[in-house]
């Protein structure tokens, strides 16, 4: 892919990791297994990578949605451990 395919494409995962998020942590109470810490890791490194791609390009949502999904991220992660 160049970086002119890529600087047109405008998909919409990039608030994927925030839903996905959002529903992990509402789901937390709920379980107690590894899953979810799972992926709960899987999407805030989704959200950190659409972070990395809008700081490098510019055109892929805003930094606020992809810092807030690694966040949420992080914290599914700890009220899943603990």
């Amino acid at each position: 892919m160049t970086r002119s395919a890529i600087w047109q494409w405008r998909g919409w995962t990039g608030a994927g990791p925030l839903w996905l998020n959002a529903v992990l942590l509402a789901a937390v109470p709920f379980t107690t297994g590894p899953l979810p810490a799972q992926i709960a890791v899987i999407a805030a490194l989704a959200a950190v990578g659409g972070l990395v791609r809008h700081l490098w390009f510019g055109d892929y949502g805003h930094p606020a949605v992809h810092l807030a999904a690694a966040l949420m991220g992080a914290a599914a992660v700890a009220l899943v451990i603990t």
